[in-house]
């Protein structure tokens, strides 16, 4: 195989990486910009990495560094158990929150209109990347177990 080659799958990983990272600012600037205090913003952070990242797995686990690692699969299946939970939990916290304390307790101190259009944007937005996230979660051990079925067969027989 010749460097070229192997060096594929690593720039590949990088761009998406790249591309998560742009897309995880550009979707938590708006909250940051006008609520900087945002108690929910790491796990905010986290859905839409793992919203994004675990999609792409799904699809392009064939292109990825990660297909012929039977192992760091296995182990990337049961790490995901955890997560999923933890997601879950974070989820009903936010939810919980405003059901406590109302539903503009974040957006008081801000101009009505404005306070209008980033309240509807956070809850959207979080419910959105925070079911993404748990729902890819749920299915990618199962698309990685195949994936290590099939490999296995086929003579992969790397760590």
């Amino acid at each position: 195989m010749s460097s070229a080659s192997k060096a594929t799958p690593l720039l590949y990983e990088f761009l998406w990486w790249a591309f998560t990272l742009v897309l995880a600012g550009l979707v938590l600037l708006p909250v940051y910009a006008q609520i900087p205090a945002f108690p929910f913003f790491i796990p905010n952070f986290i859905y839409v990495l793992t919203a994004v990242t675990l999609t792409r797995y799904l699809f392009f686990l064939r292109i990825s560094w990660l297909r012929d690692h039977l192992l760091v699969q296995g182990a990337l299946s049961l790490l995901l158990i955890p997560l999923i939970f933890w997601m879950g939990q974070s989820l009903n916290e936010f939810v919980t929150y405003f059901d406590e304390n109302g539903p503009d307790v974040l957006v008081r101190n801000l101009p009505k209109d404005a306070a209008g259009v980033i309240n509807g944007y956070l809850k959207a937005e979080y419910r959105f990347f925070g079911i993404w996230a748990i729902i890819a979660a749920l299915f990618t051990p199962l698309r990685l177990l195949y994936n290590v079925w099939v490999r296995y067969r086929a003579g992969v027989r790397q760590l």
